[in-house]
């Protein structure tokens, strides 16, 4: 008999949630997000999200991609946040997430798309927070053309933050780092 993609989550772990291709694991007291059969979010992540992103995170901020929105939860645990706009491609990710939470607007949309139409006429966002990752040499070329049309709805002062894997190549989490801003 030849194994499936979940045998593994299916035999050590509890399915939370499946619609379409997104299914949420839990397993361990933590949570899994998978899209396909790429795993795209965990809650173990959430010490990064606290080092790299709370310490930053004021004023209106735009989170690109939601996971398991543990980055969400983080970024408005910052007393100083007054707002979080959070894009998100996939309708069953947002479905398997909920409703927003305080101060949170969620807007299904494709990023690439959203961005390269910008026209900003209002406020601008005080952290940009791209939690969008998958490393092909690639896809780098994508990020960086997504990190230039976000610059401009950037505030004088913010931070411009992408979603470093830890376990990647040092020589991957480095062209990564590069785009922060």
């Amino acid at each position: 008999m030849v194994a499936g993609p979940f045998d593994f989550w299916d035999e050590n772990g509890e399915l939370e949630f499946h619609e379409g291709s997104v299914r949420i694991y839990r397993m361990d007291g933590e949570q899994y997000l998978f899209v396909g059969q790429v795993m795209y979010a965990s809650t173990t992540e959430q010490d990064w999200y606290g080092r790299n992103v709370f310490p930053h995170a004021r004023g209106r901020c735009l989170e690109i991609g939601l996971g398991l929105g543990v980055a969400s939860k983080v970024i408005l645990a910052n007393p100083a946040v007054t707002h979080l706009l959070t894009i998100e491609n996939n309708e069953n990710v947002i479905a398997a997430f909920g409703k927003p939470l305080y101060k949170h607007n969620i807007l299904h949309a494709d990023v690439y798309r959203w961005a390269s139409n910008l026209i900003m006429v209002g406020p601008r966002y005080d952290l940009i927070f791209v939690d969008h990752y998958t490393f092909e040499e690639e896809e780098l070329g994508e990020l960086q053309e997504l990190a230039r049309n976000l610059l401009p709805v950037l505030a004088d002062g913010g931070r411009m933050i992408f979603w470093v894997d830890e376990n990647a190549p040092d020589e991957d989490r480095e062209l990564i780092k590069k785009l922060w801003i």
